[in-house]
């Protein structure tokens, strides 16, 4: 219910412009249910409009209707549909988007590549992440926190009291093999980017090898593909935090934040399941970012008016 009223609430998305899409050796990739398409092009369009540039890769279950593609495919140019069930994982775990993670890091061997999720949203300047991509340098969602040794996690875990697989991950860091070699960064599998040639498949594959041997069967929980995705970025040359809050998630605590309206020093927002629709800010934002979409298409159409 509430993402068909956040459908309705944003529908005029369907009515910007496609994007102009632009090869370059970056590609955008993106995990994509059915029920996420109108959400999936509003946030590619948004990072596409500040990228300007870049393949785009829509990972889908096989039984997405063609029309649901063929709306994609209307918005976002010639998408690059990958089918899910028949994405190789080697020896790491298949499900809980593991796949998606193998995908990113087997497509930076050629690319650099930006994983976006659907609820993520982009409606600032984004200077970050563009010298990032320039850089060839990886970046995470991480909430102001920093890339450290991946044993200097287990007091920030021991100090959570939790249960959660991430947690137990911080937690039993120093068991991993070669922890005194390894660093870790807690963030967002949301939105990161994977450096061209960073980090390899052969080297996630050991990392997993090493969370079965320390965790056993809690490996197959649901976090371990964002612990991976973090561990990527963290361990890949020249890698960095996003700023925050500049580029952060929406939770709660932005409750008084959003009385004082939203920081114009702002970018991106992550709006996460149990928080998406809390206080309208997201489809406020959304609407925000359409009407620049379509200001611009104005402003085009007057452009071409005047040429003639």
């Amino acid at each position: 219910m509430a993402n068909s009223r956040f459908d309705r609430q944003t529908r005029r998305i369907l009515d910007t412009p496609p994007i102009a899409y632009k090869e370059a050796p970056l590609t955008i990739v993106s995990m994509v249910e059915g029920r996420d398409v109108q959400m999936y092009i509003l946030a590619v369009k948004a990072l596409y409009r500040r990228l300007g540039r870049g393949k785009i890769v829509a990972i889908i279950n096989r039984n997405l209707p063609e029309a649901e593609r063929g709306l994609i495919r209307r918005h976002l140019g010639p998408v690059e549909f990958q089918i899910l069930e028949d994405l190789p994982t080697g020896r790491c775990q298949r499900g809980g988007t593991w796949e998606r993670v193998i995908f990113c890091v087997n497509r930076a061997a050629a690319d650099y590549v930006i994983q976006i999720d659907a609820d993520v949203l982009c409606f600032g300047p984004m200077e970050e992440v563009m010298q990032c991509v320039d850089q060839n340098r990886a970046f995470t969602l991480s909430e102001g926190l920093p890339i450290q040794p991946l044993s200097g996690w287990v007091e920030k875990a021991i100090a959570r009291k939790s249960d959660h697989i991430v947690n137990a991950f911080e937690l039993r860091g120093p068991e991993f093999p070669h922890a005194d070699k390894l660093l870790y960064v807690r963030g967002s599998s949301g939105f990161a980017g994977f450096s061209k040639g960073g980090y390899s498949f052969d080297l996630l594959q050991t990392f997993h090898d090493g969370g079965v041997k320390v965790h056993g069967a809690r490996w197959k929980e649901w976090g371990t593909e964002q612990i991976a995705s973090n561990f990527v970025a963290a361990n890949s040359p020249n890698s960095i935090p996003l700023p925050y809050p500049k580029y952060a998630t929406f939770e709660p605590e932005y409750a008084t934040f959003q009385k004082q309206g939203i920081s114009s020093d702002m970018s991106l927002l992550h709006f996460i399941g149990m928080f998406r629709f809390d206080l309208g800010v997201y489809p406020k934002l959304a609407n925000q970012e359409i009407d620049a979409m379509l200001n611009t298409k104005m402003l085009n159409a007057k452009i071409m008016l005047n040429a003639k």
